[in-house]
């Protein structure tokens, strides 16, 4: 019966420590998980959304007629134009117009990929799955 005792009274000190200790670091805690988290989900949230860029410029592309896809750099973020022949169609991001030939001075037209390109690219990157019935 000592032995169970003096178990109890360490679990009470321990339960005591740690609410006295949650009470003063608690919100410190809470704090630099909070900022921790932050840069990890904006990294990710970035990633994600050039990915989706770039799959929806690359859908926009193979549905115009001679659409043609160029990427651009612009303070670290992707921009994708989508060409029809010579015709700026859209970005992906959007971004105004007025940007458009401060964006494209230095570019590389030359270095547009086309359509069947990238579609052919998508095949060989997803081959179709075709399932048996």
């Amino acid at each position: 019966m000592a032995g169970g005792a003096a178990g109890a009274g360490k679990s009470s000190k321990l339960a005591k420590n740690l609410v006295k200790y949650g009470v003063r670091y608690g919100p410190l805690v809470v704090e630099a998980v909070r900022h921790g988290r932050e840069p990890a989900q904006q990294a990710v949230q970035a990633a994600w959304a050039k990915r989706s860029a770039r799959r929806k410029a690359v859908e926009h592309a193979l549905t115009v007629r001679d659409g043609s896809l160029l990427k651009v750099i612009k303070d670290g973020q992707a921009i994708f134009f989508v060409f029809s022949g010579d015709a700026i169609v859209t970005t992906y991001p959007v971004v105004p117009q007025s940007s458009y030939p401060e964006l494209l001075r230095h570019a590389d037209l030359d270095k547009r990929e086309s359509a069947v390109v990238l579609a052919a690219r998508r095949q060989k990157i997803l081959p179709k799955v075709r399932r048996k019935r």
